[in-house]
């Protein structure tokens, strides 16, 4: 879908109901969308101005861009209409992700490789896709990942406030990430690329599976563990998951898998047999951890 396409111009066809959320730099209000009467999510900008609107325009244009069960789905783009409290304001409308985040889901306790496997197979499918693309998402974290009860698509990705594309230097002005799932190449401020996005999956799936940030403490406490040691792993999450998660959260990024790779991987440790939706969506590619890999420059 283009742009131009989806563009909603200041017309009341989204009522905003009740805010769902505020962060630096943007609210998320429920809306109704009035052309089918669905319910939607519609993200305003924080803060009126150029810069806002350029944040706002690109999100749209990158969640434009991709077509994918478990990235949520952009629906148009617009200017809030002058006189209320948002006047002038860009905004965001995409689907609604109905359910419980995956940092919620931590908060109950560690989840065993019979939740995590499924999860992942979708979130590294995501992933892909959005690095085939030629995109880094660039702020994978348990809050961004919702459960949506689907068995095609059990986790969506949502937020790509500040995703860019393979290769781009930082924006000015724009925090590069949560730091507890940052990379350490990430977290130095270098060129975006895919490794980052499979650096912090692993770190999620390894706090989903042990309940525990790999590197708790202060924002500057887990930045320098990380760029000194990579994360403790225990032996006990389950066949083959200690070498998988090992890959994933190599501090080298040439020596970890890509997003393809790590789907099939993780596909290979599913229960064929409880989990048959996944069986035939599993990507071909076969890697071993001894492989390096060159990612696009």
């Amino acid at each position: 879908m283009s742009i131009s396409a989806g563009r909603a111009e200041a017309t009341g066809r989204f009522q905003l109901r009740e805010r769902l959320g505020r962060g630096s730099l943007a609210v998320v209000f429920r809306a109704i969308d009035q052309s089918d009467f669905r319910e939607v999510a519609v993200k305003v900008a924080a803060e009126p101005g150029r810069k806002a609107h350029e944040r706002i325009h690109n999100e749209a244009r990158v969640l434009a861009s991709l077509a994918h069960p478990s990235i949520i789905g952009f629906i148009a783009e617009g200017i809030m209409p002058a006189g209320g409290p948002l006047a002038d304001r860009p905004y965001l409308v995409e689907e609604l992700a109905l359910g419980t985040s995956l940092l919620e889901v931590i908060r109950t306790g560690p989840r065993g490789p019979a939740d995590v496997a499924p999860w992942a197979v979708g979130m590294f499918e995501a992933l892909n896709h959005i690095h085939t693309n030629a995109l880094v998402h660039c702020d994978i974290k348990p809050a961004n990942l919702m459960l949506s009860g689907l068995r095609r698509s059990p986790v969506r990705l949502v937020d790509f406030g500040i995703a860019s594309q393979v290769g781009a230097a930082p924006q000015a002005g724009i925090s590069s990430g949560t730091v507890h799932y940052m990379s350490p190449e990430q977290a130095s401020g270098g060129a975006a690329q895919p490794a980052w996005d499979v650096y912090a999956m692993g770190l999620v799936l390894l706090e989903l599976m042990t309940g525990e940030k790999a590197f708790p403490g202060t924002a500057v406490e887990s930045l320098v563990a990380r760029t000194l040691r990579t994360p403790g792993i225990p032996q006990n999450l389950g066949p083959g998951w200690e070498p998988l998660l090992r890959a994933l959260t190599a501090m080298d990024p040439l020596e970890r898998p890509s997003a393809a790779e790590a789907a099939a991987w993780v596909g290979r440790l599913l229960p064929a047999v409880s989990y048959p939706d996944f069986t035939h969506r599993r990507p071909r590619s076969a890697w071993c951890p001894s492989q390096r890999l060159r990612l696009p420059a």
